[in-house]
């Protein structure tokens, strides 16, 4: 009967952290792969019988790292949009007998790194990941050395040469800025996310553009940065606005959980949506459509997303010269009534009158 583990028994990480190397290379020495350094191999050794390492069964010869297996890291997969991301995976690797492996990283850099080394372990063929944020880009740095099956998945790091399959997020962001602009809104607020996430950066860069070409001034107090720890996000940044002297027009929520906390801000303080204040987002969640005030929002094609991850990670398994490429999927602009814009206004007084 087997036993579990001592917390005392070495780990192909301790391996890695004594011989001053990644645990893929660890992995590939334990596997017999020629391409690691001769001296590099002796130090990984050296390393294994100094901590009394004993690897995992093998596997049969000719098996190595072909499992059919996909390891999949999402930073929070409680958010509906992650949960999408996750099914499109998922789908598509079914379709060509890939089984997935599944990791909450908690937006977490030391919970990500253990999770991509476990993954390693457990010699997955390839890893798809949503990085927490740039600081994952060391963790990630010894996967692009060592040509390891790896594609991003709708955030990027910076000069990183991994696949990379997202959205078009300063398009978007320029889109439905100017949606909100064509209303006649002019005191646009932006509630951002982590500027340490591409999304973020891309879709605030969006959002100064359409202003600066409709030649309305850049007004940094207008814009909050939210960070994903937060409980209900959104929230506190649109009661910050809310209460000021002279609030916006209209507020920008960088994802649809955003949205949702704006929504309880304005309710709290009695304010209709779109009547008082205009609310735009990206994002769709399924019941964006019948929960009033039935949000305008840009949809990002998650599930394509997924899929279209899958599918490059296994071109990279199967063909590593192909080039990396930075793929950009189209988003849908969904306009419902959060902005005021919907045609029917006699819905609006009607509702309101019975409210």
């Amino acid at each position: 009967m087997p036993t579990r583990r001592s917390a005392t028994i070495p780990t192909i990480r301790d391996v890695a952290q004594r011989a001053n190397v990644s645990p893929m290379t660890v992995s590939r020495v334990i596997n017999g792969s020629v391409s690691v350094h001769p001296d590099t191999r002796a130090r990984i050794l050296v390393a294994i019988r100094e901590l009394g390492y004993t690897p995992p069964e093998q596997p049969r010869e000719g098996t190595r790292r072909n499992a059919h297996t996909i390891g999949l890291i999402l930073p929070n997969i409680g958010d509906p949009f992650f949960t999408k991301i996750a099914l499109g995976v998922e789908q598509a690797a079914n379709n060509h007998d890939y089984r997935v492996i599944i990791c909450n990283s908690r937006n977490d850099i030391a919970l990500e790194k253990r999770y991509l080394s476990d993954l390693i372990a457990r010699r997955v063929d390839g890893i798809i990941i949503a990085p927490s944020n740039d600081a994952s880009c060391s963790a990630l740095h010894a996967f692009s050395k060592e040509n390891y099956p790896i594609v991003l998945i709708d955030r990027e790091i910076p000069n990183m040469t991994l696949d990379v399959v997202q959205s078009d997020n300063q398009h978007d962001a320029v889109l439905i800025t100017q949606h909100l602009i064509s209303l006649g809104h002019r005191q646009i607020a932006f509630i951002s996310g982590d500027n340490r996430i591409s999304t973020s950066r891309d879709r605030l860069y969006g959002y100064r553009l359409a202003l600066d070409t409709a030649g309305i001034p850049f007004d940094s107090s207008l814009v909050f940065e939210e960070h994903p720890s937060q409980t209900l996000p959104g929230y506190e940044s649109a009661h910050t606005l809310l209460q000021r002297n002279i609030r916006p027009d209209a507020i920008m929520a960088i994802n649809a959980m955003t949205a949702m906390g704006v929504v309880q801000a304005c309710n709290e303080r009695q304010l209709r949506i779109p009547h008082d204040i205009a609310l735009i987002s990206f994002d769709d969640l399924e019941y964006a459509s019948v929960l009033f005030p039935f949000f305008t929002v840009m949809e990002q094609p998650t599930t394509l997303m997924g899929e279209t991850a899958v599918n490059r990670l296994l071109l990279r398994i199967h063909k590593p010269e192909q080039a990396i490429s930075n793929i950009k999927l189209p988003s849908t602009f969904i306009e419902r009534r959060s902005c005021g814009s919907h045609k029917n206004e006699e819905f609006f007084r009607d509702y309101f009158a019975f409210r």
